[in-house]
């Protein structure tokens, strides 16, 4: 595949020294962005929260050492697989920090891949477990983000397969749930697909690493915290009811399920300046 011209291959906002890049079709089914953090001043990473999507980072600067939920070191030119669920991830720096990543969306890596997220959930997971050494070499090698970005891009292409019949079927599914349509959407979804408790289930977990009901629970809680993020607000309890939630108590209990801290301790100034919810920089 010949190296893509900056029109065709980027959509691209700077903000905070950090870089957005769309993915070009058939690639957008599968993958929401990429995105790159480059910066030597303040050393720091926001946290990935328990999500319901799959990153690949990729360091392209000094080290980064991964404090949680294992810790390792990642120098230059390596990457890691994580599918956080449960746990938050948090990154540190040594230096000048520069990640790649590749978000994808919920169902977006088992179907380029086949890997039940059930087996990688909360794992720290070496991405050359993943990709040929080839790859990972060409990438630390390249002489621009956008040069950079064309290499995954062609090789993310060639892991394109057909699609089985069933998926679509639980594609919609996944997106019901994600988006929050109807207020008994997982019910709705499984007369809609038509199949047992059982198989729904098996499916569910192997396409995004947890049950139905815990997807819709995550999906809910970054929906409230991205709004929360991008207003800029402390003021959580309107939003929180918008979101579903049926009063502050509960609220503040899943905040500090899915965030380890309150709402209190967590919506601070720092926090609406640094994170990966911005609507402006990361929104879908």
């Amino acid at each position: 595949m010949p190296p893509l011209s900056p029109p065709e291959a980027v959509c691209y906002i700077r903000v905070m020294n950090t870089l957005l890049i769309r993915p070009r079709s058939p690639l957008n089914d599968y993958i929401a962005q990429f995105w790159l953090w480059e910066q030597s001043d303040p050393l720091a990473i926001p946290d990935i929260l328990p999500g319901t999507g799959v990153e690949i980072l990729f360091n392209l600067g000094d080290p980064v050492v991964t404090e949680s939920p294992s810790q390792v070191r990642l120098n230059f030119g390596e990457g890691l697989a994580i599918c956080p669920r449960k746990s938050v991830f948090r990154l540190k720096p040594t230096g000048a920090t520069k990640v790649l990543s590749v978000r994808f969306r919920s169902a977006g890596f088992f179907q380029l891949f086949g890997i039940p997220l059930t087996e990688i959930a909360d794992q720290v997971v070496d991405v050359s477990a993943i990709m040929p050494q080839t790859i990972l070499s060409q990438i630390a090698g390249s002489g621009s983000n956008i040069a950079t970005i064309s290499l995954l891009e062609a090789w993310l292409i060639q892991q394109v397969k057909p699609k089985k019949e069933d998926v679509s079927g639980l594609e919609w599914a996944i997106d019901e749930i994600y988006y929050q349509h109807g207020s008994d959407v997982i019910s709705d979804v499984k007369l809609g697909l038509n199949v047992s408790e059982r198989t729904f289930q098996r499916k569910f977990k192997a396409y995004t690493g947890v049950d139905a009901k815990y997807f819709e629970r995550t999906s809910r809680f970054q929906s409230a915290l991205r709004t929360l993020l991008c207003e800029g607000s402390t003021q959580y309890t309107g939003i929180a009811l918008d979101h579903g939630y049926y009063d502050q108590p509960y609220f503040i209990k899943e905040f500090k399920f899915f965030t380890g801290v309150t709402p209190k301790q967590y919506l601070n100034e720092e926090n609406f300046n640094l994170n990966h919810y911005n609507n402006d920089i990361y929104g879908s």
